[in-house]
């Protein structure tokens, strides 16, 4: 069965760096396995080897800006000829975990630290640590390739010399079936 949710059993845990040097940051480093596939839109993928998972966490005067980058492969489909492909995932993410002040939900905090290549989360407070593996988990999700084609040009699924997608055959085979009831 495909993975819906993140791995109970993930942990992502990287210290947060104290406030007095903002140019310190801290990585740390996982290989991760997955035994079963990922679900994202309807769509299976699973792993064809381990993935690799960084995060990284650096200072900010309001918080902390927390790199995620995710590198793997996933088992997928071609959509237009339906051949199974291998996609590589080399993906960079971007958090900040901005403390929230008396001026919270006025907007004026997250307009000032809006950033378009970044998610903004504010929080009340800051721990030493930070377990990241709710993103990392959303991280992975959103790399997985919803509509992957083969790289080089391929033609359309042809099934008995006709333009038919092999993945409509059931609907085909169904409505045939409703026909020889007596259905429309």
């Amino acid at each position: 069965m495909a993975l819906t949710e993140r791995p109970s059993d993930w942990k992502f845990v990287v210290p947060v760096p104290d406030g007095k040097d903002a140019s310190e940051k801290i990585t740390r480093s996982w290989t991760v396995e997955l035994n079963e596939p990922v679900s994202r839109g309807g769509l299976e993928f699973p792993l064809t080897k381990p993935l690799n998972v960084t995060v990284e966490t650096q200072r900010l005067p309001q918080g902390v800006d927390v790199f995620i980058k995710i590198e793997g492969e996933v088992a997928a489909e071609c959509r237009r000829c339906c051949a199974p492909l291998t996609v590589a995932i080399q993906e960079d993410f971007m958090y900040s975990y901005i403390l929230q002040s008396d001026d919270a939900g006025t907007g004026q905090e997250e307009e000032e630290f809006y950033d378009s290549d970044r998610v903004v989360l504010p929080v009340s407070r800051l721990g030493t640590n930070l377990d990241a593996a709710d993103l990392v988990w959303e991280c992975l999700v959103e790399s997985l390739p919803l509509y992957a084609e083969c790289p080089d040009e391929c033609a359309p699924a042809v099934v008995s010399g006709e333009q038919t997608d092999p993945r409509f055959l059931a609907l085909a085979d169904l409505l045939e079936q409703e026909k020889h009831k007596g259905g429309k």
